[in-house]
């Protein structure tokens, strides 16, 4: 069904849909998972938050609260820890495969994409329109007999994600700088950026991602330029070290169980890498940052 990295089984019971194969589902309560320890999602996630409030950590980001009125948004493959909740803490979910969210969005996958992965906008407020939401969404997945529920579902789905894609707007719109990029452009990159989240053994060469993608290096790099005007490798080395702060802060592993997974050759490759770019050796961010797991 779908692959968090926690058993739900335990924690709730899951209401799920299938537009095409399980691609979106929905969660009622997801207080439970409130207390879960870390957990990662091959969906996009979207927390709708009733009453209460949470405090969450998402990769490498500061504490994030989250508060009655407002969305929690969680790329796919993002890591997310929770640190508080209140008691009255109620919320509902969405689960979104990356199918299913580029079929709702078109061509505007491309908001959606900047705010998550350049602009890192992870927590907006609701609107009017998202009061009821919940009330909707349940009436729908109740009436499994309804013969165009599936097509339903899915215009809501485009109508609520584009809504939150307006809501975007004026985190990631730039109107003195020149879009160039064609929507081919924005499909490469958006499938570039799904890959290296969802690689587990990082790769540090732009050759391998242009090879999955059936590109040439370079091409890759002129694509990267034009729609979010940083190299691939930039990208590259942002999602390895957000999954080295993940790893030293979330887990027990040593240095070289770390350095192996991520694929790195070895340990003092890996601690001259992370030194560059934290400005610290992996030990010295572990003994500040590192939680008891």
């Amino acid at each position: 069904m779908f692959n968090f990295a926690v058993d739900f089984d335990d924690c709730m019971e899951i209401e799920a849909i299938s537009l095409v194969n399980n691609d979106v589902l929905y969660m009622e309560n997801v207080v439970e998972m409130a207390k879960t320890q870390s957990a990662s999602s091959p969906y996009h996630v979207i927390v709708f938050c009733q009453d209460g409030k949470m405090l969450v950590e998402m990769g490498a980001q500061d504490n994030m609260k989250v508060g009655a009125g407002q969305l929690l948004l969680i790329p796919a493959q993002k890591k997310i820890y929770p640190i508080m909740f209140s008691t009255d803490l109620k919320a509902s979910a969405l689960l979104i495969s990356d199918r299913a969210l580029k079929t709702a969005l078109g061509g505007q996958i491309d908001i959606w994409n900047k705010a998550m992965y350049m602009k890192e906008v992870y927590v907006i407020n609701h609107q009017k329109w998202m009061d009821g939401f919940t009330c909707y969404v349940n009436s729908v997945f109740e009436q499994r007999d309804m013969q165009l529920r599936n097509e339903i579902l899915l215009s809501f789905l485009r109508t609520m994600l584009l809504m939150i894609c307006e809501g975007f707007m004026k985190h990631v719109d730039t109107p003195h700088v020149a879009d160039t990029s064609t929507i081919r452009d924005k499909d490469i990159f958006g499938k570039f950026l799904t890959l290296i989240a969802s690689e587990q053994y990082k790769h540090r060469q732009v050759s391998y991602y242009a090879g999955k993608l059936c590109l040439t290096p370079k091409y890759l790099s002129i694509v990267c330029q034009r729609v979010s005007g940083k190299a691939p490798m930039q990208w590259i080395t942002e999602s390895t070290m957000e999954d080295c702060y993940v790893m030293l802060r979330d887990t027990n592993k040593t240095v070289k169980e770390i350095s192996d997974s991520l694929g790195f050759p070895n340990s003092s490759f890996f601690g001259q890498f992370f030194r560059r770019q934290a400005g610290m050796t992996p030990l010295d961010y572990r003994t500040k940052y590192h939680r008891n797991v």
